[in-house]
C-alpha cells in the first residue's frame, strides 16, 4: 500500500472517530482543523466515507453540520504505543481506585489488551488478575449501570438516597447530567438535577440504596458543562463559596508543591527562603480542610482568614481529643 493511500485511510478513520464523538453534529471546518487538512479536503473525505469500501456511512447534514446516528457505524480501533501506554496507566489507576471487583472493568480491559504490544499486554493481564481477587459489589455495579442507562438514554431515575447525617434514606427523582469518578475518595458520583431540591446536586453512588429507571424523558441542558461546573470544586464537592486560597509549603516539601497540580487554577511561586506559595480559586469545604491538615505543620494557610480559622479550630479539637 502506498504511503499516500495509507495516510488517507488513517485520515478517513479519524474523521469517522470524530463523527462518532459528536452525535449532535460538527462543522466540516472543525473536522478539517482536527485532521490538519483544508475544509475542501474534508468535504471530499466526507463524500468518500459515504461510499468508502462499500460501508455507505449514512452522514446526516443539518444546519451546516454533519453527523451520523450513534452506534450505526463503529470504526475499528488501532493504538499507537503512547496510546497503549495510556491504557496500561488507566488499568493501574483502576486497580488503585476500585475496592471491589467489577466484571465490566475486566471485560473492557480484556478487549483492549488484545491490541496492545506484548510487554504491556502481560502487565495489564496481571492487573486484571489482581482485580479478580477482590470481592464483587453487585449493588454498586447495578446502580452504576442503571445511572449510565438513564444518562445515555435521557430517562429519569428514581433513587432512595441516604444523605450523610440523615437518619434514613429519602426518595428522589433525578436527571443524570454526568458521572464523575473521584480517585481520592475511591468512589463514583453522579451530577444530576434533583426534583426534590429543584437544583443540580452531586450524589455519591455508594449512598444510593435502591434505584429504578423511569420512562419519563429529559434532556441535559445544552449549556451544562461538567468541567465548568466542577471547575471551582476541590476534588468533587462544589458546595461553599469560591475563595482565593493561599497556602505556604515549608522548604522541605516545597518541591512537592512545585511538581504537583492539585487544581486547574493553581499557581505556585517559589520564595527565596525555599518555601512555596500555592494560590488556588476553590470552594472552602471540609475536604479542603482535611487536605491541609494532612500536611501537618508543613503547610500554613495564609488566606482567607475564615479557612485559617477553620484549620485552627480543627487542630484544637484534635489536640483535645488526644
Amino acid at each position: 500500500m502506498k504511503s499516500g493511500n495509507y495516510d488517507r485511510t488513517a485520515r478517513l478513520l479519524h474523521v469517522l472517530y470524530i463523527l462518532n464523538s459528536n452525535p449532535k453534529g460538527i462543522a466540516p471546518a472543525k473536522i478539517a482543523e482536527k485532521t490538519s487538512v483544508t475544509t475542501r479536503t474534508t468535504y471530499r473525505d466526507l463524500r468518500d466515507l459515504e461510499d468508502w469500501e462499500h460501508l455507505n456511512v449514512p452522514i446526516i447534514w443539518e444546519g451546516g453540520k454533519c453527523r451520523i446516528e450513534p452506534g450505526v457505524i463503529l470504526p475499528p480501533v488501532f493504538f499507537r504505543l503512547h496510546e497503549a501506554m495510556t491504557i496500561y496507566l488507566a488499568s493501574r489507576l483502576l486497580l488503585a481506585y476500585t475496592d471491589a471487583y467489577n466484571p465490566s472493568i475486566e471485560s473492557t480491559f480484556t478487549k483492549l489488551n488484545s491490541v496492545v504490544p506484548g510487554p504491556l499486554r502481560e502487565q495489564i493481564r496481571m492487573t486484571i488478575e489482581w482485580m479478580q481477587k477482590r470481592k464483587p459489589d453487585q449493588n454498586s455495579i447495578h446502580t452504576l449501570e442503571t445511572l449510565a442507562k438513564g444518562w445515555t438514554s435521557g430517562r429519569r431515575v428514581k433513587i432512595q438516597y441516604w444523605t450523610l447525617g440523615d437518619e434514613r434514606a429519602t426518595e428522589r427523582i433525578i436527571e443524570p447530567y454526568f458521572i464523575q469518578p473521584a480517585a481520592a475518595e475511591h468512589a463514583d458520583y453522579v451530577i444530576a438535577y434533583c426534583h426534590k431540591a429543584s437544583e443540580i446536586r452531586i450524589f455519591k453512588v455508594d449512598r444510593i440504596e435502591s434505584i429504578q429507571l423511569l420512562d419519563e424523558r429529559y434532556s441535559v441542558p445544552e449549556d451544562f458543562d461538567a468541567n465548568k461546573y466542577l471547575g471551582s470544586a476541590w476534588r468533587i464537592i462544589v458546595d461553599g463559596n469560591v475563595k482565593i486560597i493561599k497556602l505556604r509549603f515549608s522548604p522541605d516539601i516545597a518541591r512537592i508543591a512545585r511538581e504537583t497540580v492539585w487544581h486547574p487554577s493553581q499557581v505556585t511561586e517559589l520564595h527565596p527562603d525555599g518555601s512555596a506559595i500555592v494560590t488556588m480559586n476553590v470552594s472552602v469545604t471540609v475536604e479542603l480542610v482535611s487536605f491541609i491538615l494532612g500536611w501537618g505543620e508543613k503547610v500554613e494557610v495564609l488566606e482567607p482568614e475564615e479557612l485559617r480559622e477553620d484549620v485552627i479550630q480543627t487542630a484544637k479539637a484534635i489536640l483535645k481529643l488526644y
